[in-house]
């Protein structure tokens, strides 16, 4: 059980810390949407992944842990790569006016800016493309490692595809600081999730094409966006007249965020299945071997 008091003091103690910031789902239900994914899969690529269910279902929380040890990339920080605030950028509704260029969207808003909103859908294309050209190395006579290498990338974009479903990873207030509902975040995305994850109503995995899939990831951003003021209208009805977030709060929250947490969570898994389709597809669909070689690393090799 915990206080608001509690909660906000525990939100001081994380930026005073350092910490990195909260994450989308929580790793638990980031492993529960990439399991869920996998089984979704079709039967060409289906034994592939189950015979590595395990390896992708734990690696799809490696980019948090990314953050938390201050890894970089080319284009900076780990952290914005895990969202868009897009509802930042000062564009009108539906956000058409975002480039989806890279070169554009920092000429636009300013480097700074545009780091600082966030770079989502370009770190979800890099992935895919890596995943891609893994998928076709492994269709090769000495494809060495890239199968599992495959399997890998598989996990790392999953994680990243998952936030892209996360409402709060497409706007400014990530956290209710805007609202004054500071942890809104891990009580949606994490807590709540996960306590009513044996009861949640969830569609099945559906596979659908994806032409592009920057486009693909702008498009959830956008319905995510929308998304927020409902989930933020059942926090503040679930904390009215209580002092605790407590599992009586849990219930209020879940009763009115149900519809929006079972939808993200399905929409989530199927887009990860859908990503991973989309890739090996461009690919030239390569027959993926079943069963992980003797010679396979237990960690892929850098």
């Amino acid at each position: 059980m915990r206080t608001l008091a509690a909660g906000l003091i525990g939100v001081f103690v994380l930026v005073m810390s350092g910490a990195a910031p909260v994450s989308a789902w929580g790793l638990d239900v980031h492993r529960l949407i990439t399991q869920r994914a996998i089984e979704g899969l079709p039967a060409d690529l289906r034994p592939f992944y189950l015979a590595r269910a395990a390896f992708v279902v734990e690696h799809s929380v490696d980019p948090d842990l990314w953050r938390v040890v201050g890894l970089k990339g080319e284009r900076g920080d780990e952290d914005p790569n895990h969202f868009l605030d897009i509802d930042g950028l000062d564009e009108p509704r539906p956000f058409a006016k975002v480039p989806r260029d890279w070169e554009a969207y920092v000429a636009r808003y300013g480097a700074e800016r545009a780091n600082r909103m966030g770079r989502l859908p370009w770190r979800i294309e890099e992935m895919y493309g890596l995943l891609v050209a893994r998928f076709r190395d492994a269709a090769k006579p000495s494809s060495g490692y890239a199968a599992e290498n495959a399997a890998y990338l598989s996990a790392v974009i999953a994680h990243y595809v998952e936030d892209a479903h996360v409402p709060f990873h497409a706007v400014l207030s990530y956290d209710g600081q805007a609202t004054n509902q500071r942890g809104i975040h891990s009580r949606f995305e994490s807590e709540l999730a996960w306590r009513n994850r044996a009861t949640l109503k969830l569609a099945p995995v559906r596979i659908r094409p994806i032409p592009n899939v920057k486009a693909f990831v702008f498009e959830r951003l956008v319905e995510g966006e929308a998304l927020v003021d409902t989930i933020l209208a059942a926090d503040r009805s679930a904390i009215a007249g209580r002092e605790f977030y407590d599992a009586g709060y849990y219930a209020a929250f879940l009763k009115r965020a149900r519809p929006v947490l079972e939808r993200r969570v399905s929409e989530a898994a199927s887009g990860v299945a859908s990503v991973i389709v989309a890739a090996w597809t461009e690919a030239g669909k390569p027959k993926m071997p079943a069963a992980r070689s003797a010679s396979a690393p237990a960690r892929i090799r850098r």
